[in-house]
């Protein structure tokens, strides 16, 4: 079979490309703006309530480079979880772990998910949207993740955001977030109820976490 010269040259430029890049190309750890410990305690008619300290094993399972999770209660004694984890993209920061699988694994089975658009202020955030039960607890989670201000709802935009943010900038830090609360009988009013708490606390999560 008669190979083709320019097929071969192309090839070779490719890799040729491909090994400059590599040997070039440097990253570096995408630092918060300021540490998740000082997020506000008072978020509008929002007052934290609680917090948590993950266990030595999650920490290295999950490995943040910072993490925040915190109660929040509102009016009616309303409340909503937050967790905040952010992964600066250095050697010793670990990846975000997805919660379709998380979730799943800590036994926790999905009864609806779908991606939902949210419009507060100027900003148009792209999140999912779910419903998981256990046991007898049923839960409704907000969730989505955040590259340099960017939200995302989906692992896939995920991922081709943290390798635009890398090829551009030379850095992969990137954010998740979840808010989470029981669903009583009422799924609807829950979801009106985590939507009420992010319109408060969506520009503070903006401001400590876009760098």
């Amino acid at each position: 079979m008669k190979i083709s010269w320019f097929r071969f040259l192309a090839v070779y430029a490719l890799l040729l490309a491909a090994a400059g890049y590599v040997a070039l190309h440097h990253e570096t750890a995408q630092p918060l703006p300021q540490p998740l410990t000082a997020f506000p305690n008072q978020l509008g008619e929002w007052r934290a309530v609680g917090h948590k300290q993950f266990s030595e094993a999650l920490l290295t399972k999950l490995r943040p480079t910072d993490y925040l999770y915190r109660r929040y209660s509102g009016p009616g004694g309303k409340t909503v979880d937050v967790y905040i984890g952010y992964h600066d993209g250095a050697q010793g920061a670990g990846p975000i772990h997805s919660p379709k699988n998380c979730l799943p694994g800590n036994g926790w089975l999905e009864i609806s998910s779908s991606p939902l658009e949210l419009d507060i202020g100027r900003e148009r955030i792209h999140l999912t949207q779910a419903v998981y039960r256990q046991d007898e607890q049923q839960e409704l989670f907000l969730y989505w993740f955040m590259v340099r201000g960017r939200t995302l709802s989906t692992e896939v935009g995920l991922k081709l955001a943290e390798i635009a943010n890398a090829v551009r900038y030379g850095q992969r830090g990137a954010c998740f977030v979840r808010l989470s609360l029981p669903v009583a009988d009422n799924p609807a009013a829950s979801a009106g109820i985590a939507q009420s708490f992010l319109e408060r606390a969506y520009p503070a999560i903006c401001a400590f976490t876009s760098s």
